[in-house]
């Protein structure tokens, strides 16, 4: 993906109620907006029903595809399934959270940012992924940031 594949893609942002969340979130996770954004477009275009499945037990929903293998952790918040499915905020919020951890870990980081898709296990190929993963969120956000200055600009 280059960056005018960005900008297009990016050419509406969401506005309105959810970037509300984002915002919300974003302040609440100590998180900039716009790379939670980024993470949500390259999880699932920003559709809020956007479901990857791979069988019952084995599925991601939502704006920031929250996989089901953490359903089990997230229950002793009260948030299920189905919360994520059908409240995109709680959907937002949850991926901040996850995203939160992983800069407590390895700190504000592109690497980080890789590990809310490749996880945190420490071999080569799981290191590959990461990257790979942070520089598709990299080319979205800075293609987010490029059509805010592109906004500015007096017409």
């Amino acid at each position: 993906m280059n960056i005018r594949s960005v900008l297009l893609l990016v050419s509406v942002l969401p506005f309105g109620v959810m970037a509300d969340c984002y915002e919300l979130a974003g302040r609440d996770y100590k998180i900039e907006p716009d790379l939670l954004r980024a993470v949500s477009f390259r999880e699932s275009s920003w559709r809020d029903n956007a479901l990857n499945y791979v069988s019952p037990d084995s599925y991601a929903t939502g704006r920031m595809q929250i996989h089901s293998q953490n359903f089990n952790h997230l229950s002793q918040f009260g948030i299920t399934p189905e919360h994520l499915k059908n409240d995109v905020c709680m959907n937002i919020y949850t991926g901040a959270y996850y995203l939160a951890i992983a800069f407590k870990r390895w700190g504000y980081s592109w690497r980080a940012v890789g590990a809310y898709n490749a996880g945190f296990k420490n071999d080569t190929e799981q290191e590959k992924k990461r990257m790979k993963y942070a520089g598709e969120v990299r080319e979205i956000y800075e293609g987010i940031k490029v059509k805010r200055e592109e906004e500015k600009k007096p017409g």
